[in-house]
C-alpha cells in the first residue's frame, strides 16, 4: 500500500496488501479490511483509494484524482462495518456517480453518516458498550453495472445468489424483488429463470462458491458485472445465518422454459407475482400471504402499514408493513415485533439487519397482497416460512 496527501491505494500487488488485516480496522475500517482479503485470494476488485480515519485529502490529492477518473463511488468503510458479528449493512452512506470536483463534499457526508439515528438505534439494540464508530472512506472509478449480484453463504459450497440489472442500490435497498439462484456442492438446484446467470462462460453461482471456498468462511459478497466480468466490490463474513428458501417458485434444473413452482418467480419489478397465490388459505381458515423467508422467527401483533419514516401512527411492537425499507427504517425496525415488504428478497440490507436484529421479516409479497396486510388486523407472521397469515 501507498500513500499522499493522506489517501492511501489498495492494488493488486499481494506486497501492498497482504499484511491488511483486522487489526488495520481502527485506520482503514472494515470494508477496506475485506478488500484486502478478496485481492489476497485473487479477486478482482475496483481500484480503491481510501481515505484513512482522521485524514483529510489535499486540493491536490482529490485533484489528481480527477485524472483518473471523471465519476467516483465513495463508500464508507467505518471502523465497525462488516466485522464477523455484526455487519451495519446499509447502515452508512455511500455515494455513487460523483463527480470528481465534489469527492470533498460527499467524503464529508459519508462520515456524517457514522453519527446518523439509524446507528445509533442499531447500536442500541446490539452493540452496548461497543468502541465508538470512526469513519474511513473509499474512493472508486464509478461505471454502470450490466447486472449487479449478490450472494450469501451458507456452508462449503452452498449459498443464494439474488441480482437485478442495472445499479445495485435497488437491489441491496430491497427497492426490488430480484431474480434468485439456490447452490450447493451439486450446483445450482433452483432458481427464478430457467437458465442459470452467466458471466465469461461461467456461472456466477459457481465463482461466488469457488471464491468464498477460498475466503474459507461463509461470506456475504457484493458484486457487479462489466462488460461480461465480475468486479468484485465487498466481502464480508456472514454475520446471521441464512435460512432456507421455503414456497418460491422455482426452476429447478431440467425444467422447460415457463414450468413453475411454489409461490415466488422473481420477475421483473413492478408486477404482482407474490400476490397470485396471496388469497390462498390456510387450513385452519386463516388468510396467508406468501413472500420470501427473510429473517426467521414467529410474531404475532396489529399490522401497521406506513409509507413514512416519520409517520406519527407508528406503534412499538407492530409489525411494520412497508413497500421496501431505507436505512432510515432501522429505528422503527428495532422497535417492530416483524417486519413485512412488498419488494426485496433475502440478501438486501433490510433482510441483513432484520435478521442481526432477530426481527422476523418476509419481504416481496407484492403491493396488493401488503395493502391487504394493512387492514389494521392482527397478523401472525413467519419469517422462517416466509408466510403471513391474517388473524
Amino acid at each position: 500500500m501507498s500513500g499522499a496527501d493522506a489517501l492511501l491505494r489498495l492494488t493488486g500487488d499481494l506486497g501492498d496488501v497482504g499484511d491488511v488485516g483486522d487489526r488495520d480496522r481502527s485506520v482503514l475500517g472494515g470494508k477496506a479490511v475485506g478488500l484486502a482479503a478478496l485481492l489476497r485470494v485473487g479477486a478482482v476488485i475496483p481500484d480503491t483509494w481510501v481515505v484513512p480515519v482522521g485524514a483529510d485529502p489535499t486540493a491536490a490529492a482529490l485533484a489528481r484524482l480527477a485524472a483518473v477518473a471523471p465519476r467516483w463511488a465513495v463508500r464508507s468503510s467505518a471502523t465497525v462495518e462488516d466485522g464477523t458479528g455484526l455487519s451495519y449493512a446499509g447502515l452508512f452512506r455511500s455515494e455513487l456517480d460523483v463527480p470528481a470536483g465534489e469527492l470533498a463534499e460527499a467524503i464529508a457526508a459519508v462520515r456524517a453518516s457514522a453519527h446518523s439515528g439509524r446507528v445509533a438505534a442499531y447500536r442500541e439494540r446490539t452493540t452496548a458498550g461497543s468502541p465508538d464508530v470512526e469513519m474511513a472512506v473509499l474512493l472508486q472509478p464509478f461505471r454502470p453495472p450490466v447486472r449487479s449480484g449478490l450472494w450469501l453463504g451458507r456452508g462449503p459450497g452452498r449459498g443464494r445468489l439474488e441480482w437485478t440489472a442495472g445499479s445495485g442500490e435497488t437491489l441491496v435497498s430491497g427497492a426490488v424483488t430480484p431474480a434468485w439462484e439456490e447452490w450447493t456442492p451439486e450446483g445450482r438446484t433452483a432458481g427464478s429463470e430457467a437458465d442459470a446467470w452467466e458471466s465469461g462462460g461461467q456461472p456466477v453461482g459457481t465463482a461466488c462458491a469457488m471464491l468464498q471456498e477460498a475466503l474459507g468462511v461463509p461470506a456475504d459478497l457484493e458484486f457487479a458485472q462489466l462488460d461480461g466480468t465480475l468486479l468484485w466490490l465487498q466481502f464480508r463474513p456472514m454475520t446471521a445465518a441464512l435460512g432456507e428458501a421455503p414456497g418460491e417458485r422455482a426452476h429447478q434444473p431440467g425444467d422447460q422454459p415457463g414450468d413453475q413452482r411454489g409461490d415466488q418467480r422473481g420477475d421483473q419489478p413492478g408486477d404482482e407475482r407474490a400476490d397470485e397465490c396471496s388469497d390462498g388459505r390456510a387450513d385452519d381458515g386463516e388468510q396467508v400471504v406468501r413472500g420470501i423467508a427473510a429473517s426467521g422467527g414467529l410474531a404475532t401483533a396489529r399490522g401497521l402499514r406506513l409509507r413514512d419514516v416519520d409517520d406519527p401512527r407508528w406503534e412499538p411492537g407492530a409489525v411494520l408493513l412497508t413497500e421496501h425499507t431505507d436505512p432510515d427504517w432501522v429505528p422503527l425496525m428495532a422497535e417492530a415485533a416483524a417486519l413485512v415488504t412488498a419488494e426485496g428478497g433475502m440478501l438486501c440490507h433490510a433482510a441483513i439487519v432484520a435478521r442481526e436484529l432477530g426481527v422476523p421479516c418476509v419481504t416481496g409479497v407484492g403491493a396488493a397482497a401488503l395493502a391487504r396486510l394493512g387492514s389494521g388486523r392482527p397478523l401472525a407472521v413467519d419469517g422462517s416460512a416466509g408466510t403471513v397469515a391474517v388473524l
